[in-house]
């Protein structure tokens, strides 16, 4: 049996696209946890010795929670755009 990548790929990508990127709030939620995913990462590796003392090996759970904790101050300011959008559109009318 041989996998077609492509056909993979375009159905990952609808699936990401469906799940994470479709309002507002998730393409904050989606772009914060990508942000705080790749600063912690940066971050992380050189100063996992200091963060966990001797435990060097769980240096990802500091990443996991700086990654949750930016997702959820990207949804905060989803939530707040979605807000301002439904405010703005009613005094429109």
């Amino acid at each position: 049996m041989q996998f077609n990548c492509r056909a993979i790929a375009v159905f990952m990508h609808r699936q990401f696209v469906r799940r994470a990127w479709t309002t507002t709030r998730q393409q904050w939620t989606t772009s914060f946890v990508f942000g705080g995913l790749g600063l912690a990462c940066v971050l992380m590796s050189p100063l996992g010795i200091a963060v966990f003392g001797t435990d060097f090996a769980r240096w990802w759970l500091a990443v996991f929670v700086v990654a949750v904790f930016f997702g959820l101050v990207g949804n905060r300011f989803g939530v707040e755009r979605e807000t301002a959008a439904l405010i703005c559109n009613q005094d429109r009318k």
